[in-house]
């Protein structure tokens, strides 16, 4: 049942559900951060008008038969503690492309009303070249041999594990740190680890504080521990050598 136009009492909104008023007052003051909503007035709410519908789908993630294993549990953690989206992105080396492969948060509703006016930007977080921004620039730096030389920003980026760029959608950016093994993935022992991801955060660009520095750090820690604490499928190759 609707109450119809207008502003309303969030006691009026909560008699018309099974929920009790303050856990109407919680998700309404949700909306209100995602800009669904508003307060024309003390203790009354009122829809925003809109010009476009989103799309269930704001299709930022490429279809893949990459395993994602624990991957999602990470990513669901980095969403929960930084309240924006998280993309998880691998490379392509035959196109020298950065491809997104899973995301927590994606339907996130002022990010699909956002993408929803910027349709060329769902196309770029889903696949583009690795030297576009930051997950596929944070992925190229750690790619080179550590006595191959680079240029001056790469070499920032590889000292720091973090890079941040303008993402593809206007307004947003993107804060990326490597991933040398997704969680719970296969492990050859004694191989040498190479960055196979990169995890993002997608946030407005008027985010609070530095987030080059807490963001980064947030994703640094959840990514080891992630990868310390899951499950390591040892490669087949060796698995029947280590029971023999």
């Amino acid at each position: 049942m609707q109450l119809g136009p207008g502003p309303h009492r969030s006691r009026d909104i909560a008699a018309r559900t099974t929920m009790a008023e303050g856990e109407v007052r919680r998700r309404l003051l949700q909306l209100c951060k995602a800009e669904v909503c508003y307060r024309p007035r003390f203790g009354h709410w009122q829809l925003r008008p809109t010009t476009a519908v989103p799309t269930d789908k704001p299709g930022i993630v490429q279809a893949s038969t990459t395993p994602l294993l624990d991957s999602t549990l990470l990513l669901e953690g980095i969403r929960s503690r930084a309240q924006q989206a998280v993309p998880l992105h691998t490379h392509v080396p035959v196109t020298g492309e950065r491809l997104c492969i899973a995301a927590a948060g994606a339907h996130d509703m002022r990010l699909r009303r956002e993408l929803s006016f910027a349709p060329g930007a769902v196309d770029r977080l889903r696949r583009a070249p690795l030297d576009s921004d930051a997950p596929g620039l944070v992925m190229l730096a750690n790619l080179a041999g550590h006595d191959t030389p680079l240029r001056e920003d790469l070499r920032q980026i590889r000292s720091t594990f973090v890079a941040l760029t303008e993402s593809p959608l206007p307004g947003w950016i993107l804060v990326s740190v490597p991933v040398r093994r997704l969680p719970g993935a296969p492990v050859i022992p004694g191989a040498e680890p190479r960055v196979v991801a990169a995890v993002s955060i997608l946030a407005p660009d008027h985010a609070q504080g530095d987030p080059l520095v807490a963001y980064g750090r947030l994703m640094r820690n959840a990514v080891e521990a992630a990868i310390q604490t899951s499950v390591a499928i040892n490669h087949p190759r060796f698995a029947a050598a280590q029971a023999a």
